[in-house]
């Protein structure tokens, strides 16, 4: 039997969703208007492309390079297929701190991808 959805937790689920669509414009993300391309943004990082769709409740990532993503250790990654998803628990989104808590934690991991911004 399906979860009942409160109105509070669809407000958050697409507060998420609209509020990592905004940063990842801030950082600079291509938006992929081609409908047949699987994912909806193109971030640049030191490991090549990252491809991203944003879902009300988890993001799809995919890297271009898994060759050079996994020289960053990081666990989640896939070294073959190059997914980096990011999956969230349904009551992380009762409320909207636990909400940002989810985007925040995204927007870190991924920091470690950037490139170095030199003043």
């Amino acid at each position: 039997m399906a979860k009942h959805t409160t109105k509070a937790e669809q407000a958050n689920h697409e507060w998420f969703k609209a509020e990592i669509d905004r940063r990842l414009e801030a950082l600079g993300a291509t938006r992929n208007h081609d409908c047949d391309h699987a994912h909806e943004y193109a971030v640049a990082t030191v490991a090549g492309n990252l491809y991203v769709t944003v879902y009300d409740d988890w993001i799809a990532c995919r890297f271009e390079e898994p060759e050079r993503a996994k020289a960053s250790g990081d666990t989640r990654l896939n070294p073959y297929s190059g997914k980096w998803n990011h999956h969230y628990d349904p009551d992380e989104f009762r409320g909207r701190r636990t909400t940002r808590r989810c985007v925040d934690y995204f927007f870190i991991e991924l920091d470690r991808y950037l490139p170095e911004v030199k003043p």
